[in-house]
């Protein structure tokens, strides 16, 4: 792991070197990349950078003939910006064990956004301090953004920490496979917010028509998932990763003691992630072609144990009738991250005030939880009447390939605006052997209205698992006071649908009522 953070820390060093001293001392006279960029078309809109457009635009309305001599000498001139927000949001909860309300969610977050631009050299420092009442394991100090770019007229390199979105989908994830997640905060959360940075290098080409990218990324950043509920502390917090307590026998339940181990996270050059996307802009549609092959953002856990048998009436030993049992099983969860490949496609489709978005991508060799936990051999000796220990066999996740489907249409007229998604995932080699089922489906809607000059704002959005009925819903009232602050008042709801293995059923604890004020500053 320090092997990890040295390789990173001289990476983001040399990346934040090269910025100053490329912006500062080596200016070039080429093209700012965001006149390029304009040829793109709406595939890239959902590219969080609009990195180089400063330079250029000041470039631009500069206009006349007989200031160009001052326009190439202030071109030339490094050009600073400098944004952030400060954002509090708090929120209560009904504690249905405690019978009481409760803080469901209390965080202060401040961000910075400094960027730098000197014609053809843009960077940019992004970091953000949290404090975290109720989920005090986020309170700190992060590094959200931190990368140079150098544009020339035809290509684009950047190097650092950057966050890297593909695909057409809005909250669901195929092609966009290169930024990990945040999942330890839930309230109050755009799928923006939840996303993480990758210490990264990119290079882009450009063309009337098409884009090429390719990218590679030497350190690996996995997804950042609540903890488990064995954990110390584990369930004081809002929310974790339940797992069962007992394992059922035909003589009754036997309880289960955990231990979670590691092994050594992807670390090597060998271990960089590699991907490449084609992307065209076509009359009447856009469209793209991606692939990659790196790490699965979540681990598999491999499992290893013993159980520990006993008589079944301890206080008579001596009864015909009083076996041996196992009386506690010690199970250690081995957490390991593997290598899956993707391969994708995505379309936007404009139709007046429409817009029709499709996506679909192959993601092979994920790993998947077994049907059955043990062996049918360990089964079989923990039936055995012996006082001896049992070393436990566990059936290990298997391999399968994923289909991943998506349709969405958008659809904006006046202060209205719509979204409607289904998204589908398959398991292509699915053989009854895993816990998950073949097909998951959901359908997800976003509905929302401005009024009084776009200053007030209803929203409602919500996903529906199909297979089980459980459900995902944000309802929200903002107003802008100014240009630079807002108020808004909302709730997120969770159910847990019927037998309560729906995706969101285990979140239906953590149903909350909020209040978030956001003040926006620029120079």
């Amino acid at each position: 792991m320090n092997t990890i953070r040295k390789y990173r820390q001289a990476f983001l060093s040399g990346a934040i070197i090269c910025l100053l001293f490329f912006v500062l001392m080596l200016p070039c006279s080429a093209q700012e990349a965001a006149g390029i960029d304009g040829k793109a078309g709406t595939a890239q809109a959902t590219d969080t950078s609009s990195d180089g457009e400063t330079a250029s635009q000041i470039n631009d309305d500069l206009g006349d003939d007989e200031f160009s001599i001052d326009s190439e000498d202030d071109s030339a001139k490094p050009v600073f910006t400098l944004s952030g927000k400060i954002e509090t949001l708090h929120g209560v909860r009904w504690n249905g064990t405690e019978k009481k309300l409760e803080y469901g969610s209390s965080r202060s977050i401040a961000q910075v956004k400094g960027e730098v631009s000197a014609d053809s050299s843009y960077a940019v420092i992004s970091a953000a301090a949290e404090y975290n009442y109720r989920n005090p394991a986020r309170t700190g100090f992060r590094l959200n953004e931190a990368y140079y770019r150098y544009s020339s007229e035809i290509w684009d390199i950047s190097v650092g920490r950057q966050v890297i979105a593909w695909g057409q989908a809005d909250g669901f994830r195929l092609t966009d496979v290169l930024s990990a997640r945040d999942s330890s905060e839930f309230i109050g959360l755009s799928g923006d917010d939840a996303r993480l940075p990758s210490d990264s290098v990119r290079l882009r080409f450009f063309h009337d028509l098409f884009t090429f990218e390719a990218i590679a990324v030497p350190f690996f950043t996995p997804n950042k998932l609540p903890r488990f509920g064995f954990e110390d502390g584990a369930k004081n917090d809002l929310y974790y990763i339940d797992t069962p307590d007992a394992y059922k026998m035909p003589f009754g339940s036997v309880p289960i003691r955990y231990t979670k181990t590691q092994s050594a996270k992807p670390k090597m050059f060998t271990d960089t992630e590699v991907a490449a996307r084609f992307s065209f802009f076509l009359p009447g549609i856009d469209f793209s072609v991606s692939g990659s092959y790196g790490w699965d953002k979540n681990p598999r856990y491999v499992k290893s144990g013993y159980a520990k048998k006993g008589l079944f009436n301890p206080a008579n030993p001596l009864s015909p009738l009083n076996p041996y049992i196992p009386k506690e099983l010690y199970t250690t969860l081995n957490e390991e991250y593997y290598r899956i490949g993707m391969a994708g496609i995505d379309a936007a489709i404009p139709a007046g005030d429409v817009t029709i978005r499709l996506e679909t991508a192959w993601v092979g060799g994920r790993y998947f939880e077994p049907k059955n936990l043990l062996t049918e051999k360990s089964v079989n000796d923990l039936k055995k009447q012996t006082p001896d220990d049992v070393t436990l066999e566990f059936n290990a996740p298997l391999k399968k390939h994923q289909l991943l489907m998506l349709a969405g249409v958008d659809w904006i007229k006046s202060s209205w605006t719509l979204s409607a998604q289904y998204f589908e995932d398959l398991i292509l080699n699915h053989k009854d052997d895993i816990e998950r089922p073949m097909h998951k489906g959901f359908v997800s809607l976003n509905v929302s209205k401005t009024f009084l000059r776009d200053t007030l704002k209803l929203s409602a959005s919500g996903v529906v698992d199909i297979n089980y009925g459980s459900t995902s819903s944000t309802y929200s009232v903002s107003y802008a006071l100014t240009d630079n602050i807002n108020f808004a008042l909302g709730g997120d709801v969770y159910t847990k649908g019927y037998d309560g293995k729906g995706d969101f059923a285990a979140l239906h604890k953590i149903s909350a009522i909020w209040l978030k004020g956001t003040f926006i500053f620029s120079r």
